[in-house]
């Protein structure tokens, strides 16, 4: 069974992580979260818990962009698709007007279907964003408990994975 209290690391890296993760402050600079995946394991993963913390929120972060980058493009292109122009009076319907249009009844439900699945994602790039895992490396250094919002059966192939226990592509 995997410790969720993590292995220590050896070497120039870990002395790294272990200066940074010991400098951790309550009100960070965005400079000091605004990092890439392996920037920020190499300046605050300092066990193989916080490896797999790190690696845990990132994965639900990216997911959370692409889901709300995905179900947000094809609104405008089903806005377009339905948008008809009423004809010209002017010209006995012969040119439409283009001062005045309607959307297709199908319209409606499709983009609020989207914008609602682009929510989600939203909501989930905010939970897991990098701000949140500064703060969950610097309670988990301070205290070495996981906090509540951290999934520990989420956070498990991550650690089997850091361990040698399990290959990186069967995550």
């Amino acid at each position: 069974m995997i410790a969720l209290t993590g292995l220590g690391l050896a070497g120039a890296s870990a002395a790294r992580g272990q200066d940074a993760a010991a400098a951790m402050m309550e009100h960070p600079a965005t400079s000091d979260y605004r990092l890439s995946a392996r920037g920020f394991e190499d300046a605050y993963g300092f066990n193989d818990t916080a490896r797999a913390v790190i690696q845990l929120y990132y994965a639900r972060w990216n997911t959370g962009l692409k889901i709300m980058k995905y179900a947000g493009y094809p609104v405008p292109v089903a806005t377009a698709l339905g948008r008809h122009y009423e004809p010209d009076p002017r010209t006995y319907g012969a040119a439409p007007n283009y001062s005045k249009y309607y959307y297709d009844p199908w319209v409606a439900p499709v983009a609020f279907s989207l914008l609602g699945i682009s929510t989600f994602g939203f909501i989930k790039a905010t939970t897991y964003n990098r701000r949140q895992l500064y703060t969950v490396i610097r309670q988990y250094r301070a205290t070495r408990r996981l906090p509540a919002s951290v999934p520990t059966a989420a956070l498990r192939p991550y650690l089997q994975v850091l361990l040698g226990e399990m290959a990186p592509a069967a995550r």
